[in-house]
Protein backbone atom coordinates (compact mmCIF):
# COMPACT_ATOMS: atom_id res chain seq x y z
CA UNK A 1 0.00 0.00 0.00
CA UNK A 2 1.09 3.51 -0.71
CA UNK A 3 0.60 7.00 0.74
CA UNK A 4 -2.17 7.02 -1.55
CA UNK A 5 -3.75 4.29 0.25
CA UNK A 6 -3.42 6.61 3.84
CA UNK A 7 -6.84 8.09 4.02
CA UNK A 8 -8.14 4.86 3.59
CA UNK A 9 -6.44 2.66 6.05
CA UNK A 10 -6.76 5.76 9.12
CA UNK A 11 -10.47 5.33 8.15
CA UNK A 12 -10.81 1.23 8.71
CA UNK A 13 -8.83 1.53 11.99
CA UNK A 14 -10.82 4.19 12.65
CA UNK A 15 -14.40 2.64 12.00
CA UNK A 16 -12.97 -0.65 13.95
CA UNK A 17 -11.99 1.32 16.77
CA UNK A 18 -16.17 2.18 16.76
CA UNK A 19 -16.72 -1.34 15.76
CA UNK A 20 -15.12 -2.99 18.82
CA UNK A 21 -16.06 -0.20 21.43
CA UNK A 22 -19.70 -1.02 20.22
CA UNK A 23 -19.16 -4.59 20.59
CA UNK A 24 -17.74 -4.43 24.16
CA UNK A 25 -20.51 -2.02 25.22
CA UNK A 26 -23.36 -3.46 24.01
CA UNK A 27 -22.55 -6.49 25.37
CA UNK A 28 -21.05 -5.32 28.87
CA UNK A 29 -24.32 -2.99 29.36
CA UNK A 30 -26.70 -3.81 26.34
CA UNK A 31 -25.87 0.53 25.13
CA UNK A 32 -23.93 1.34 22.41
CA UNK A 33 -22.49 4.59 23.10
CA UNK A 34 -23.32 7.59 19.67
CA UNK A 35 -19.94 8.45 20.19
CA UNK A 36 -19.13 4.62 18.95
CA UNK A 37 -21.50 5.06 15.98
CA UNK A 38 -20.20 8.36 15.37
CA UNK A 39 -16.37 6.92 14.44
CA UNK A 40 -17.62 4.31 12.58
CA UNK A 41 -19.55 6.99 10.29
CA UNK A 42 -16.07 8.68 10.87
CA UNK A 43 -14.17 6.14 9.34
CA UNK A 44 -15.82 6.36 6.47
CA UNK A 45 -15.51 9.75 5.33
CA UNK A 46 -11.97 9.74 6.23
CA UNK A 47 -11.61 6.70 4.07
CA UNK A 48 -13.44 8.56 0.92
CA UNK A 49 -10.97 11.35 0.81
CA UNK A 50 -9.70 11.06 -2.91
CA UNK A 51 -12.40 8.79 -3.91
CA UNK A 52 -14.98 9.14 -6.64
CA UNK A 53 -17.80 11.06 -5.82
CA UNK A 54 -20.45 8.15 -7.06
CA UNK A 55 -19.57 5.18 -4.26
CA UNK A 56 -19.12 8.12 -1.79
CA UNK A 57 -22.83 8.90 -2.33
CA UNK A 58 -24.22 5.33 -3.24
CA UNK A 59 -22.62 4.78 0.29
CA UNK A 60 -24.85 7.47 1.62
CA UNK A 61 -28.06 6.34 -0.21
CA UNK A 62 -27.37 2.67 1.71
CA UNK A 63 -26.56 4.27 4.91
CA UNK A 64 -29.88 6.09 4.64
CA UNK A 65 -31.88 3.39 3.99
CA UNK A 66 -30.62 0.93 6.44
CA UNK A 67 -31.56 3.66 8.48
CA UNK A 68 -35.12 4.19 7.55
CA UNK A 69 -36.31 0.92 7.30
CA UNK A 70 -34.83 -0.24 10.63
CA UNK A 71 -36.47 2.69 12.06
CA UNK A 72 -39.87 0.54 12.14
CA UNK A 73 -37.95 -2.45 13.36
CA UNK A 74 -36.82 0.22 16.03
CA UNK A 75 -40.09 1.71 16.93
CA UNK A 76 -41.96 -1.66 16.97
CA UNK A 77 -39.36 -2.90 19.62
CA UNK A 78 -37.90 -5.26 17.91
CA UNK A 79 -34.34 -3.44 17.60
CA UNK A 80 -32.90 -0.87 20.26
CA UNK A 81 -31.61 2.79 18.94
CA UNK A 82 -27.98 1.88 19.09
CA UNK A 83 -28.08 -1.07 16.99
CA UNK A 84 -30.06 1.12 14.83
CA UNK A 85 -27.57 4.01 13.91
CA UNK A 86 -24.83 1.27 14.22
CA UNK A 87 -26.32 -0.33 11.42
CA UNK A 88 -26.77 2.33 9.68
CA UNK A 89 -23.47 3.95 9.86
CA UNK A 90 -21.91 0.60 9.14
CA UNK A 91 -24.06 0.82 6.07
CA UNK A 92 -22.41 3.89 4.65
CA UNK A 93 -19.14 1.19 4.16
CA UNK A 94 -20.94 -0.88 2.82
CA UNK A 95 -22.97 0.46 -0.06
CA UNK A 96 -24.71 -1.54 -2.39
CA UNK A 97 -22.58 -3.46 -3.51
CA UNK A 98 -21.59 -4.80 0.01
CA UNK A 99 -24.74 -4.86 1.97
CA UNK A 100 -25.03 -8.69 1.36
CA UNK A 101 -21.98 -8.92 2.43
CA UNK A 102 -22.18 -7.46 5.86
CA UNK A 103 -25.94 -8.76 6.26
CA UNK A 104 -24.50 -11.89 5.25
CA UNK A 105 -21.50 -11.84 8.04
CA UNK A 106 -24.26 -10.55 10.58
CA UNK A 107 -26.53 -12.92 10.25
CA UNK A 108 -23.96 -15.64 11.15
CA UNK A 109 -22.31 -13.81 13.95
CA UNK A 110 -26.06 -13.53 15.25
CA UNK A 111 -26.62 -16.52 15.09
CA UNK A 112 -23.88 -17.90 16.99
CA UNK A 113 -24.09 -15.46 19.62
CA UNK A 114 -27.97 -16.95 19.48
CA UNK A 115 -26.52 -20.10 20.70
CA UNK A 116 -24.40 -18.84 23.15
CA UNK A 117 -27.54 -17.15 24.60
CA UNK A 118 -29.33 -20.58 24.15
CA UNK A 119 -26.73 -22.66 26.46
CA UNK A 120 -25.27 -22.75 29.49
CA UNK A 121 -23.16 -20.65 28.67
CA UNK A 122 -25.53 -17.57 28.55
CA UNK A 123 -24.98 -17.10 32.91
CA UNK A 124 -21.25 -15.88 31.86
CA UNK A 125 -22.72 -13.28 30.09
CA UNK A 126 -23.79 -10.11 31.84
CA UNK A 127 -27.42 -9.79 32.57
CA UNK A 128 -29.32 -6.52 30.79
CA UNK A 129 -29.94 -3.83 33.10
CA UNK A 130 -33.60 -3.23 34.35
CA UNK A 131 -34.59 -0.41 32.36
CA UNK A 132 -33.82 -2.13 28.68
CA UNK A 133 -37.38 -1.96 27.17
CA UNK A 134 -38.22 -4.56 24.35
CA UNK A 135 -40.63 -6.62 22.75
CA UNK A 136 -38.92 -9.41 23.58
CA UNK A 137 -37.86 -11.27 27.15
CA UNK A 138 -34.69 -11.80 26.63
CA UNK A 139 -33.10 -9.06 25.08
CA UNK A 140 -29.79 -9.85 22.64
CA UNK A 141 -26.84 -7.29 22.77
CA UNK A 142 -26.93 -7.32 18.61
CA UNK A 143 -24.06 -4.76 18.73
CA UNK A 144 -21.58 -7.48 18.58
CA UNK A 145 -22.75 -9.35 15.50
CA UNK A 146 -23.48 -6.32 14.01
CA UNK A 147 -19.40 -5.34 14.45
CA UNK A 148 -18.30 -8.27 13.20
CA UNK A 149 -20.22 -7.76 9.86
CA UNK A 150 -19.24 -4.48 9.71
CA UNK A 151 -15.54 -5.27 10.20
CA UNK A 152 -15.78 -7.78 7.52
CA UNK A 153 -17.26 -4.90 5.31
CA UNK A 154 -14.41 -2.89 6.32
CA UNK A 155 -11.83 -5.16 5.95
CA UNK A 156 -13.02 -6.03 2.19
CA UNK A 157 -12.33 -2.24 1.13
CA UNK A 158 -8.52 -2.69 1.70
CA UNK A 159 -8.52 -6.34 -0.06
Amino acid sequence: MTLHHAPLIAGVLTAMLGLSWSAVSDVARYEIPNRACGLVAAGYLLAAIGSPLGPFLAGLATGLAVFVVLLVLFWRGWLGGGDVKLAAAIALWAGPGRLSDFSLATAVAGLALAAVMLSPLRRRMPHPPQGVATAFRQPMPFGAPLAVGGAWVAALHLM
